[in-house]
């Protein structure tokens, strides 16, 4: 007795049966059939194989009745044109991941009904009607489909109801424009040209479209669940469900996405109860060839044609922190599925990145005295005249965060992202209140790194003296509620994306073109400079953000304002040459920079 066959290297079992010789001119010359069940859970094979079985039975027993009807096994163009709408209609999934026939019949219901709207006096579908390609994309990914927002029936019809209407409804000849773009399905279905396929393919779409029952659309069938496990579950909405409780970043939340649907593209719309460790092993496999950097325009291709495109080029691989993250993405959703009880075991375990370490392959280096000397010797401190202004970020900005980082060891994020407001005076001195929360309704937020990360940061009295006061001042004449006006959020609501960039690239041409040495060296060389001028640990990490690393540091609210100030101060900036920066700043107009 025939079986179901398991790929070795794929998993996915499929249907193979030897075709009788005498019958073989009816299946193109084959003498194997093979097609894949789209599953590689064994039981569902099992049943899946008996559904394809039978229908293999059936055409065989057609092909012998031709035979003995006409001395020929093969059908006629009609009868060819009928078997291929109906194996479309009712067959399975192309490949993996895609949609079986039920689910290509309900695409096509509702794109021919969004066609035909769009071909009356008075339609204008939204969504429009999908272009070849995206309609094909979309009958082989279920992912895909499920989001569409498509899948809303036109004008509320039941899917295939406008279908049904007189031709004296639409356009000329729009029905056959319609069946003309269903036509290019099935010819991409079966892997084979329009032209090549047999005549009467248009009258036997309409012939099937015409006989099956208009019904509203069927939702997945689920099978008998056990307590919490969810058989049926997709990733795309273990995704959705992990993003509602976890509340990620949003740029936690595009990352975890694209991972997921590039893991998707590679193994298919599997359940994620049928995930298995060989599926990420594979997957980090061929995810190790992607680029580093690839044209913009290549980032809107699926994972296996970004594949195809750059797998043999001669560019750099994505790193193996770049590759933990993607596996990482796949691995903590099924963590947060098997917690939630929806999966009975965790397969994301053991899948180890080659290369890959908590700490990173590349620390961070602290600025030497004389990398400081060169870049506060540079233009951008000792020529305020020719500061630039027409750019994402301008001189003057950095001007200001260079100096705060170097002399607060504050995080550019935190700096980048203050208000006006923020800054504040007490007595005589001026501090920055950086905090997560904002003062504007119409701001759009800010966040700081962790819960030690509130803190009140002194201003330096250097600053004081190069003239932050009155820089503040023309910021709140000129009407802006932000320290940093220039700096606006990127799609991810982060400020300080391109400050980063524009800094780092300074230092590169001022300082060291070393990767290593980067603004953030500021932060780790603020706290080497304080320690060495005798500022208590625990202070440092108060002016710093960072958490008490010792157990008496870990209690306590924290020093008063004033000897956060005193201490700060004890830092020797002296090295610096402060006397060409100060001179050279007396000649700023700061309400000028801004008109």
């Amino acid at each position: 007795m025939a079986t179901p066959w398991k790929h070795p290297s794929t998993g996915v079992y499929y249907l193979r049966r030897q075709i009788p010789e005498k019958l073989r001119p009816a299946f193109d010359g084959k003498a194997l059939w093979k097609v894949s069940l789209g599953t590689k859970n064994g039981s569902e094979a099992t049943v899946l194989f008996l559904q394809a079985n039978a229908a293999l039975e059936q055409r065989f027993e057609e092909a012998r009745a031709r035979l003995k009807a006409t001395g020929s096994p093969c059908p006629s163009a009609r009868d060819r044109a009928d078997e291929l709408v109906a194996a479309y209609f009712q067959g399975p999934e192309f490949k993996a991941g895609g949609l079986d026939g039920d689910e290509r019949l309900l695409l096509a219901r509702l794109e021919l009904d969004r066609g035909l709207w769009n071909a009356t006096p008075t339609g204008c579908s939204s969504p429009a009607p999908l272009p070849d390609q995206q309609w094909w994309e979309m009958a082989n990914n279920a992912a895909l489909f499920r989001d569409h927002p498509g899948r809303k029936p036109t004008l509320g019809h039941a899917p295939g109801t406008i279908w049904r209407w007189g031709d004296e409804s639409f356009r000329l000849d729009a029905r056959n424009q319609q069946i003309g773009r269903l036509i290019n399905q099935i010819a991409r279905h079966n892997e084979t040209p329009p032209t090549d396929l047999p005549e009467g393919i248009e009258a036997a779409i309409k012939t099937y479209l015409d006989a099956v029952p208009v019904e509203a659309p069927k939702a997945r069938k689920r099978r008998p669940t056990s307590g919490r496990l969810r058989p049926d579950l997709r990733l795309m909405e273990l995704f959705a469900d992990w993003q509602g409780v976890m509340q990620p970043s949003l740029q936690s939340a595009h990352e975890y996405e694209g991972a997921v649907r590039d893991f998707i593209d590679f193994i298919g719309d599997i359940p994620v109860e049928e995930v298995v460790n060989n599926d990420l092993l594979d997957y980090r496999d061929e995810a190790a060839h992607l680029p580093a950097s690839m044209p913009r325009a290549d980032r809107g291709l699926s994972f296996t044609e970004r594949l195809d495109r750059h797998r043999h080029s001669d560019t750099p691989r994505i790193s193996p922190a770049t590759l933990k993250k993607r596996v990482g993405a796949i691995q903590a959703l099924l963590s947060f599925a098997k917690k939630q009880k929806w999966i009975s075991r965790n397969e994301g375990r053991d899948v180890p990145i080659l290369g890959y370490s908590k700490s990173g392959a590349a620390p961070r280096l602290t600025f030497q005295e004389e990398e400081l000397q060169r870049l506060f010797a540079s233009p951008l401190f000792t020529a305020p005249a020719t500061w630039k202004r027409d750019r994402l970020v301008t001189d003057m900005t950095l001007y200001w965060l260079f100096l705060l980082g170097l002399t607060t060891g504050a995080r550019l994020e935190e700096v980048g992202q203050a208000m006006v407001a923020d800054v504040k005076t007490d007595s005589t001195i001026t501090y920055i209140d950086i905090d997560d929360y904002a003062t504007d309704p119409s701001d759009d937020g800010k966040s700081i790194k962790t819960a030690t990360s509130r803190r009140l940061v002194p201003v330096h009295a250097k600053l004081i003296e190069l003239g932050f006061r009155k820089y503040l001042e023309a910021v709140k004449k000129a009407g802006h509620t932000r320290l940093f006006p220039d700096l606006v959020p990127n799609g991810f609501g982060k400020r300080t994306k391109e400050a980063s960039r524009s800094a780092n690239r300074f230092i590169d041409r001022y300082v060291s073109t070393d990767a290593r040495l980067v603004f953030h060296s500021f932060r780790h060389g603020f706290k080497d400079f304080a320690l060495e001028a005798g500022v208590l640990e625990r202070i440092v990490d108060q002016i710093c953000g960072h958490a008490a690393t010792t157990v008496g540091g870990k209690y306590g609210q924290g020093v008063r304002l004033a000897i956060l100030n005193r201490e700060l101060h004890k830092v020797d900036w002296s090295f610096l040459d402060w006397a060409a920066l100060v001179p050279a700043s007396a000649d700023i107009d700061w309400d000028t920079l801004f008109e």
